[in-house]
């Protein structure tokens, strides 16, 4: 929990929880209105996935760096510099439209300005939550953001989007841009906490600073020399404190995922799943919209995205009992096999409404496996770590999507889109036979247990 009154603390939340929907509606309808403003300006299969492309690079080339600042600032200014600079670049693009000089370089441009601008802010939503939310209540505080972003992002997002391109781009693109703004807005009005993890955990041994070599101490000022609380001048600590290089941040951000067994493989089975979610998202409206085999409308496409919503608020508002039930090893699986279904069906056919139901399927997987991978990474990695390991493990993770869209817009260029999906398919079915022998259960149990002793 926050250091002020539990008051204070759910006020906080309810900011982040705020500001997270608002800014999440708002990616939704970008999932939507950048596409579909591609197809107005070209007909190349390739250079309609590049926008997927583009806002996907910064997962392998931002997302270290940014690590590295969400653990070194203070978080809620992070999130609302994100939502500003998102509200800023919808805006140029408005401007650019208007000015009916918006060739594809700007829109990947902008689309690569909003990928980062989404990674600092979820990553650091991620790691500003455990000081918040108590850690036995992380699952529930993670089931309501996430059934907020499939819901809104998913549900809500994608067939408004396509209502407000049939009206205009630049009316989305102002209205993508105004959803930004009311979440910094939000930001700033109720996340009034400071949650700076400099002064809760101080920078580690090794680096001259405040750390017991498994967690930083506390910063208070009242350690002894071996627990880590000298602290820094502002925290009440004896001295200023040396601050470390970036490079051995870095690496004691990547050291750490390194040596969590659960967390590392965790992260080469997301590099997969995202590079083949990445490239069915890519390729998707060619095969979705008018004249593709489905023959849906812009406003039917995104209705085909709404069953992906629906599939993913209802596995992430399941994913805490479900967890208790089944573990969250077998959960994970479950997401594997519901993947496998997605991607495969428009292999087999172009029915609008087989594909929506294999999409459900899918987003039911994807709503079980982010609460519980966000979950997993909250309870086993320090406060002050949050930043640096969990971009190292998203750089990993996440940094398939970039490949994958990039391969996907290729192949569907020559050959088109149902290779796509049918590879996609095939890299996830083969991912459950490294899964079943690599993730387990009581490796996991044992994992939490280790890094909560280390908390106390």
């Amino acid at each position: 929990m926050s250091t002020g009154a539990p008051s204070a603390a759910r006020r906080d939340f309810a900011g982040l929880w705020v500001s997270y929907g608002l800014s999440s509606l708002a990616d939704g309808l970008v999932m939507i209105v950048l596409p579909l403003t591609a197809l107005t300006l070209t007909s190349s299969p390739g250079l309609v996935a590049g926008v997927k492309w583009a806002q996907t690079l910064p997962y392998v080339m931002c997302t270290l760096a940014i690590g590295i600042l969400i653990d070194r600032a203070e978080r809620s200014r992070l999130i609302l510099w994100a939502h500003v600079l998102r509200t800023a670049a919808l805006a140029l693009l408005a401007l650019a439209l208007t000015g009916d000089v918006a060739p594809l370089p700007t829109l990947y441009a902008v689309a690569f300005l909003l990928g980062t601008a989404e990674l600092v802010a979820d990553l650091t939503t991620t790691s500003v939550l455990p000081m918040i939310v108590p850690r036995d209540r992380l699952d529930g505080a993670n089931s309501r953001l996430e059934s907020s972003r499939s819901s809104l992002n998913e549900f809500v997002g994608p067939p408004l989007g396509g209502l407000l391109v049939g009206i205009g781009a630049v009316t989305a693109t102002l209205s993508i841009a105004g959803l930004y703004a009311v979440a910094a807005g939000a930001v700033l009005l109720l996340l009034q906490g400071r949650y700076d993890p400099r002064l809760r955990g101080g920078w580690n041994r090794a680096d001259g600073g405040a750390g017991n070599g498994t967690e930083s101490g506390r910063g208070d000022g009242a350690g002894d020399g071996t627990d880590g609380g000298t602290g820094d001048v502002a925290d009440g600590g004896t001295g200023p404190v040396a601050k470390p290089r970036l490079r051995d941040e870095l690496s004691e951000g990547l050291r750490y995922l390194r040596r969590q067994p659960v967390l590392w493989n965790l992260a080469i089975m997301v590099c997969v799943m995202a590079a083949a979610w990445s490239a069915w998202s890519a390729v998707l409206v060619l095969y979705a919209v008018a004249p593709g085999p489905m023959g849906l409308s812009g406003t039917g496409y995104g209705l085909l995205l709404t069953t992906l919503a629906l599939g993913g608020v209802l596995g992430s508002l399941l994913a805490g009992r479900a967890r208790g039930l089944l573990g969250a090893r077998n959960l994970l699986a479950v997401d594997v096999v519901t993947s496998v279904i997605m991607l495969g069906t428009p292999v087999l056919t172009a029915q609008p409404w087989i594909v929506g139901a294999a999409t459900f399927v899918g987003g039911l997987g994807s709503g079980l496996w982010n609460v519980t991978v966000v979950t997993l990474r909250q309870q086993l990695i320090p406060d002050e770590l949050l930043g640096r390991v969990s971009s190292a493990s998203r750089l990993i993770g996440w940094g398939g999507m970039p490949l994958g869209a990039a391969l996907a817009g290729l192949l569907a260029q020559f050959v088109g889109p149902r290779l796509v999906f049918g590879l996609g398919a095939l890299a996830c079915a083969l991912l459950l036979l490294p899964f079943l022998r690599t993730i387990r259960e009581e490796n996991i149990l044992e994992a939490t247990r280790r890094v909560a002793v280390g908390r106390e």
